[in-house]
């Protein structure tokens, strides 16, 4: 996801993405690496901004059910 907001937005780094995106830089990077889940605020914004590109969230977001990634981690 990352590369591809770079792409979009015209960015070349994480900082200038959360930025574009007018969300904090480090929850950015948490919810790129995987360490912290977007909240409502973070997918709206993002949704918002990407929109006008034709990104959607299915292009931005990978969706686990919850049994089956309970089912992988165990």
């Amino acid at each position: 996801m990352d590369e591809q907001l770079k792409e979009a937005l015209g960015c070349k780094t994480a900082t200038e993405v959360a930025e574009a995106l007018g969300v904090d830089q480090g929850q950015y990077s948490r919810v790129i690496r995987g360490r912290s889940d977007p909240g409502p605020q973070f997918q709206a914004r993002l949704l918002l901004r990407v929109q006008q590109y034709g990104l959607t969230f299915d292009d931005l977001f990978h969706v686990v059910e919850f049994d089956t990634a309970l089912e992988e981690t165990a």
